[in-house]
């Protein structure tokens, strides 16, 4: 839910202002992030992310009642998982919407050939990232149910990446694909060496993971040099833990990313003032 001391802020009244003179001081713009798990509604203000929360299957209830108190501009909707049609028609009911996917316009130049099957939090991630290292090159690492990898060069050029199988996913592989092995958990931490067969399957999973983090990452730092890395994701916490140096987390990288390609495709459409404008089109995930 919102916190309360926003719920607050959204319940005050304001001064009587001209319908063509928008107060965008005042005004929010709502991101809607559906992933293959979870769906995220955020609040940015004047470019501040203020408010989140996970909605998954409210996500029209909860942007019905912020734009019932709340000023919004436009809502950004970025999706890799499904949302079905006539929830995305009922979100442009309430105010501007934009569909946001990986071939949306972007701030960042791109060597990526198909632009039109990107994952947009993959791009959003790569945004995002370069935004907090600027000139510097990025690598964005996202772990979820897969774990995307995603570079960008210091002078704004995403150049693609790498997707491999997230943790709970190798743990569900191990368990649908064998005859006896148990599905385990997914461990904060794992021993090295597992005594039983679920420490076992627990510390492969943890420990292989790691592993792959590591490596990747040490061979992107070896070919760019000056490498900002930045975890984000569900999963991500442990692993920023077990990898420890040099590595900053942030887990609204990917709502931070969303929003600059709204930003940005609203200023490359140079959209007029009015309601109900849908962008984009319904994205899909490499």
């Amino acid at each position: 839910m919102l916190p309360e001391d926003l719920k607050s802020s959204f319940n005050k009244g304001g001064k009587d202002r001209s319908l063509f003179e928008p107060d965008t001081a005042r005004m929010v713009d709502l991101i809607i992030d559906v992933g293959n798990t979870r769906c995220k509604v955020a609040v940015f203000k004047q470019n501040r992310l203020v408010a989140h929360e996970i909605v998954d299957d409210r996500v029209q209830a909860s942007v019905e009642q912020i734009c019932q108190r709340e000023q919004v501009r436009a809502i950004g909707l970025g999706s890799v998982g499904y949302l079905e049609d006539a929830v995305v028609v009922g979100l442009g009911r309430f105010s501007r919407l934009v569909l946001l996917s990986g071939g949306s316009p972007s701030p960042l130049r791109s060597e990526y050939t198909t632009m039109g099957s990107l994952g947009v939090d993959r791009l959003a991630n790569a945004i995002a990232a370069h935004k907090l290292f600027p000139g510097r090159a990025t690598l964005a690492v996202d772990i979820g149910t897969c774990i995307t990898y995603d570079l960008t060069d210091g002078g704004g050029t995403y150049r693609g990446g790498a997707i491999s199988p997230g943790p709970e996913l190798r743990a569900k592989v191990m368990h649908t694909h064998s005859a006896s092995l148990p599905l385990v958990g997914i461990p904060d931490r794992a021993p090295l060496i597992g005594t039983s067969t679920q420490e076992s399957l627990a510390a492969g999973v943890f420990h292989g993971t790691v592993g792959e983090l590591s490596g990747i990452i040490a061979a992107h730092r070896q070919q760019e040099g000056d490498l900002g890395v930045v975890l984000t994701g569900g999963g991500a916490l442990p692993y920023v833990r077990a990898l420890k140096s040099g590595i900053f987390a942030d887990p609204f990288l990917t709502l931070r990313g969303l929003h600059a390609l709204l930003l940005t495709q609203l200023d490359a459409n140079s959209l007029a003032d009015g309601r109900n404008s849908i962008g984009g089109h319904r994205p899909g995930h490499e």
